[in-house]
């Protein structure tokens, strides 16, 4: 049994690194919380779940719901957040509340109330790891989780505008006195960390049902784990969402089911209590 909460545990921990390192890449950039980001993780499952309604192969539905969520998460930065950009933070934490609530009822318009399962070539069939059957979409799950924090590391280090990124979310008016375009760097960045975090809710969408408020408690699980990986360290908020969602499944199989969101909230209290910074957070003295 604690082999079984483990892997379940690891499994739920990918999901969650994939949308800390979403709000993670966002807060690099801008210094802010897009709290509409849960929106974009149930946004891409329900493109995958149309796009194959549509008779497309699962690899497409797939694909076409990432993009369709790094799309979003561009036009939200374009039309909302870069016109607020000099505003106070408050007025932008209380936009992306704004922008969360008209895409769940927005969702809602579109594709109804009703729950619905995206599938999976996986889901029916199982392996067997050491003795223990392992549904082959929970391997599914590991295997593009860790697939993808390669191909981001690569774009942050060895590519020129992951360095730009790098380069922006240190100062970002010194960033454009170099000549980049930091308007450029700022939609790449809310694009692919939206992309990541619709990827989340595509990969959830076959074991848990595809609904219009499925983002709100995965939105905290997210912003839960890049708190505990220390704002803006995405290799941090990768091991602290692993480590979230093995405690939950723990506390889930060896507790209660019912205490598994609030294990999410005690985490996040007494690391804000005990390290503001995060784990693996520095704490950084700034000139006044």
């Amino acid at each position: 049994m604690i082999v079984d909460q483990l892997i379940n545990g690891i499994v739920m921990g990918s999901v969650y690194a994939l949308m800390a390192v979403g709000y993670t890449m966002v807060w690099n950039v801008l210094r802010f919380i897009n709290f509409a980001h849960g929106e974009v993780y149930m946004g891409g499952a329900f493109v995958a779940i149309t796009t194959m309604y549509l008779g497309a192969p699962v690899w497409l539905a797939y694909t076409c719901g990432m993009l369709a969520g790094a799309l979003l998460g561009y036009l939200m930065e374009k039309i909302v957040y870069k016109r607020m950009r000099t505003a106070p933070k408050l007025n932008l934490l209380i936009a992306a509340i704004g922008i969360a609530i008209v895409l769940q009822n927005a969702a809602q318009l579109i594709w109804g109330a009703s729950p619905e399962r995206l599938a999976s070539p996986f889901l029916a069939n199982n392996v067997n790891v050491g003795g223990m059957m392992v549904n082959q979409h929970y391997i599914f799950i590991i295997i593009v989780t860790i697939v993808v924090m390669l191909l981001l590391e690569f774009f942050m280090n060895r590519t020129l505008m992951g360095k730009a990124v790098q380069a922006a979310s240190q100062n970002i008016q010194a960033t454009e006195l170099m000549g980049i375009n930091a308007n450029k760097v700022i939609s790449i960045t809310f694009a692919i960390g939206s992309g990541v975090g619709a990827l989340a809710g595509i990969l959830v969408g076959p074991v848990f049902l595809v609904y219009p408020t499925m983002g709100v408690f995965a939105g905290l699980k997210g912003f839960t784990a890049s708190v505990m990986g220390g704002m803006g360290n995405i290799p941090g908020a990768v091991v602290a969402g692993l480590m979230l969602g093995v405690l939950e499944s723990f506390a889930a199989g060896f507790i209660s089911s019912g205490y598994r969101d609030a294990v999410a909230m005690v985490i996040l209290l007494v690391i804000l209590l005990a390290r503001p910074q995060g784990i693996f957070g520095k704490v950084v003295a700034e000139k006044v």
